[in-house]
């Protein structure tokens, strides 16, 4: 999960695409960021998105009782007013895109228009930024890459090595669209520094030396 505007990796979940990681990835995100609404949430056709975002910010409504004998019906999610979501959709063909359309989920038109004409970063709804995070963590990760010898035969070394890529790009690699210019020198930038996290750009010393709380490294693999 990738902020447009920071470039910041905000959440990872490792394993295959699925409603079960996908519920756990929305749920991270809205953990880690305290379960403020995004502004604008834009993904890839995977079906099952709709309904973790659906579940992770919407509100269970009651079914409304039909006066007939029986179990109730089961309560359903509404969305809230604010939430905006479009996926974009691509067609493909001989494995080259001839076409892209857009399809909102949730919100309105007139949301969907405000919310990208607010945007610093892209005129349009596209994926373009986590797609971009994904390329340069394969090119950082090897593990990551397709159809190479150096994929990953232990599980718990492949998640270690995909968070450790993901934290290197949000804290050690300076991104050149993130730079500004401070008494007339451009200063580099990382993500972490872009979203207020950092001041600095980490060197992989201070990186490695950092001290952290350790979790047991969790997948969410399909039963």
């Amino acid at each position: 999960m990738v902020d447009a505007q920071t470039k910041l990796a905000v959440s990872l979940v490792i394993g295959p695409r699925s409603q079960r990681n996908a519920e756990a990835l929305w749920s991270d995100f809205a953990q880690r960021t305290d379960h403020e609404l995004p502004t604008l949430i834009t993904t890839d056709e995977y079906r099952v998105y709709a309904g973790a975002i659906l579940r992770t910010y919407g509100c269970p409504q009651a079914a409304p009782r039909t006066g007939k004998p029986g179990r109730p019906r089961q309560p359903r999610w509404v969305p809230p007013q604010d939430l905006v979501y479009a996926m974009v959709h691509t067609l493909r063909r001989k494995g080259r895109v001839v076409q892209v359309t857009i399809r909102r989920v949730f919100g309105t038109a007139r949301r969907l228009a405000q919310a990208v004409a607010r945007s610093v970063v892209s005129t349009h709804v596209n994926t373009s930024f986590v797609e971009r995070f994904n390329a340069t963590v394969r090119q950082h990760n090897r593990r990551k890459a397709r159809k190479v010898y150096t994929f990953s035969k232990d599980l718990e070394q492949h998640l270690a090595m995909s968070w450790f890529a993901t934290v290197y790009d949000n804290f050690c690699r300076p991104h050149l669209g993130l730079r500004v210019r401070e008494d007339g020198h451009w200063q580099a930038r990382t993500p972490a520094m872009a979203a207020d996290l950092s001041d600095h750009v980490w060197s992989i010393r201070e990186f490695m030396d950092y001290p952290v709380i350790h979790h047991a490294l969790v997948s969410v693999p399909d039963q």
